[in-house]
């Protein structure tokens, strides 16, 4: 990433900057309100379509002796939740619960996104049954086809450990972890995906995200499974009456879903016709094509940092591209503002995106006043989401929020 060596030139207009916040301070950061830490990038399992089967993919573990460092900071700036994975499984690393019993025994809500088949310890399972989250990759309930997909996996084991998990806590009398779950969707595991979100509610899953298949056509595995884009177009009309009937049965049992990047795909594949049913309020927002006076509507550079297993500091979940690195003279708190961040968060609010956000299936389009406004609101009232937090307000909200689609 080339950025300019004169500093931000970024000024917003008097009438939204108003007495609220001064041109600089948008630039920069006094709250990270989410962060992930990765562990590794190492896996247990050796699925179909991971990029890890990529012959040039780098297995690494995290410095762990920088964690009190980034846990510092991270409290300083009012943390409200840590994930404790990234691209690996954590679970794998070694005394990967300790250090995370000493995250959660210093106040931080952990998170973790894990796979959940190797049969956990005791200690491990309740380690986990003190986070607030635990998202677990699975595409489908069906046995064979679990096995065949996420290769190295038992489905028999995941749900093993999502009671295990649970009956710690109990046991403590604290209330369990929620539990989501990540579904890659294929034309494998689609028809079969109202069976498969019965067992998750069954289980007493909160969330379901469904993600739409990366294909990495370089690693032949992935040959095995296709986009469900490339299924014939009466197909696809199949699949929107599917989808329909499987996210109200969501709703119905209280929980949740995600279903960024997918419905727009298919809408292109049938050039955007209507008639296929494919209006969902995640799809057009998240097309490619940016029209002027339009930027992503994305506060995560402001709010998130991602600390990459190599010591990168990343500021958003799909980008690659460091914009600082740790090492025994650079901390966190060194980054966080530097003139890497602050470029970074010019460009999206003026609108001139790096190529990763112009592409990003996360976060849809939204105006550049509104994206400006967002941050002057974000900088005048933004330590009040910690406090909220803490009342155990702001977690309830939120879930409000996405069931009733207002975000």
């Amino acid at each position: 990433m080339k950025h300019s060596k004169s500093g931000p030139a970024f000024r917003l207009p008097a009438k939204i900057l108003g007495k609220f916040a001064s041109p600089d301070s948008l630039l920069t950061s006094n709250l990270t309100l989410r962060a992930d830490i990765e562990f590794t990038t190492d896996c247990n399992l050796r699925c179909v379509y991971c990029a890890s089967l990529n012959r040039f993919y780098t297995r690494q573990d995290l410095n762990l002796e920088w964690l009190d460092s980034i846990v510092e900071t991270l409290k300083r700036r009012g943390v409200l939740t840590v994930g404790v994975s990234g691209h690996g499984e954590t679970t794998i690393v070694k005394q990967w619960n300790l250090h995370c019993d000493k995250m959660l025994d210093s106040g931080l809500q952990l998170y973790i996104s894990s796979n959940l088949t190797r049969e956990l310890s005791e200690a491990e399972a309740q380690t986990l049954s003190r986070f607030i989250i635990v998202q677990t990759s699975c595409d489908t309930d069906d046995l064979r086809l679990f096995k065949e997909l996420r290769r190295g996996g038992d489905f028999r084991n995941l749900i093993y450990n999502m009671g295990k998990i649970r009956a710690c806590a109990v046991k403590e009398g604290r209330r369990p972890p929620d539990f989501w779950w990540h579904c890659v969707v294929s034309d494998k595991t689609v028809w079969k995906l109202e069976q498969h979100v019965n067992y998750g509610l069954a289980q007493g899953v909160k969330l379901f995200n469904f993600i739409n298949l990366v294909k990495h056509t370089e690693i032949e595995d992935a040959k095995s499974v296709g986009h469900i884009t490339e299924l014939p177009p009466e197909q696809l009309q199949e699949i929107a009456s599917l989808f329909s009937k499987v996210f109200q049965t969501i709703k119905k049992n209280g929980a949740t879903y995600i279903c960024d990047n997918l419905f727009e795909s298919i809408s292109e594949r049938l050039n955007h016709d209507p008639s296929y049913g494919f209006d969902h309020r995640s799809g057009p927002a998240h097309t490619t094509r940016q029209e002027l006076g339009m930027t992503r509507g994305c506060l995560d550079p402001w709010i998130y940092v991602k600390v990459a297993v190599d010591g990168g500091i990343l500021p958003c979940c799909r980008t690659s591209e460091a914009l600082g690195r740790l090492d025994d003279n650079t901390m966190l708190s060194d980054i966080v503002n530097n003139l890497n961040m602050q470029m970074f968060r010019e460009k999206l609010l003026t609108g001139r995106l790096e190529e990763v956000c112009q592409t990003c299936n996360i976060r849809g389009w939204t105006s550049i006043e509104a994206l400006r406004l967002k941050v002057v609101l974000l900088s005048r009232f933004g330590k009040a989401l910690p406090l909220l937090h803490k009342s155990g307000i702001l977690l309830p909200l939120l879930y409000r929020l996405r069931r009733s689609a207002l975000l």
